[in-house]
């Protein structure tokens, strides 16, 4: 297709960053590898239990959540333990946020927000780790962490698209797709080959010198 206007340039711009959030997916659904994890803190609002995620994550960029921590004991912070949606009115009024009521601290993301039950009461520190939404490139001297080839993908993907619109033959490209995709899925796995993931302990998830179990 040199030389042929027959899929333009936005057209191409466009197959690109699509594989590219296609590869992003792929990376983030290896889950314990944590390949684009980033952390932002906030401070709560005290008896505030809704908090919008555009005004917490800079410049909308909020796509999974991995888990939020509160700063409830100096400079130490702990893991804070999601509410199941039928048990939404379980806590609410389960006392105060400090590290010795910390069982009963529950969050719970909804829509485009975190509910915290029950409510801050006090400006309590709050960290949310989160993955971001793909990087969309806008201009052709953009880059993206390639990690080891995995670029392929995105350019196979891309030709792909090309093809199927000129109604040419794809299996080619099928099988390559296929091939390029196990490859990274097994690939990204155990990405600190040294020390990879263990088996974590749900109940105990914080400073086990002051607790011995944190679910109830």
């Amino acid at each position: 297709m040199e030389s042929s206007e027959f899929v333009t340039d936005s057209e191409f711009n466009y197959y690109v960053n699509s594989a590219l959030r296609e590869l992003h997916d792929i990376l983030v659904q290896s889950y314990g590898e944590n390949y684009y994890v980033k952390a932002v803190e906030f401070t709560s609002v005290p008896q505030q239990k809704d908090y919008a995620l555009s005004t917490i994550i800079p410049d909308d960029d909020f796509y999974k959540l991995k888990g939020i921590d509160a700063q409830l004991n100096g400079d130490d912070f702990f893991t804070l333990q999601r509410f199941n949606f039928n048990e939404r009115n379980r806590f609410q009024n389960f006392g105060t946020w400090d590290y010795l009521g910390l069982t009963n601290v529950r969050y719970q993301l909804l829509g485009s927000n975190i509910r915290f039950s029950p409510a801050p009461d006090g400006e309590i520190t709050l960290k949310i780790w989160y993955v971001p939404r793909a990087q969309d490139l806008t201009v052709d001297t953009d880059e993206f962490d390639d990690i080891n080839g995995y670029s392929d993908y995105i350019v196979a993907s891309a030709a792909r698209r090309a093809l199927m619109k000129e109604e040419s033959d794809v299996n080619e490209l099928d099988g390559e797709l296929q091939f390029l995709k196990e490859r990274i899925e097994q690939a990204s796995q155990n990405r600190d080959a040294g020390n990879p993931e263990s088996i974590s302990d749900i109940y105990v998830e914080n400073d086990d010198y002051f607790y011995t179990r944190t679910r109830s």
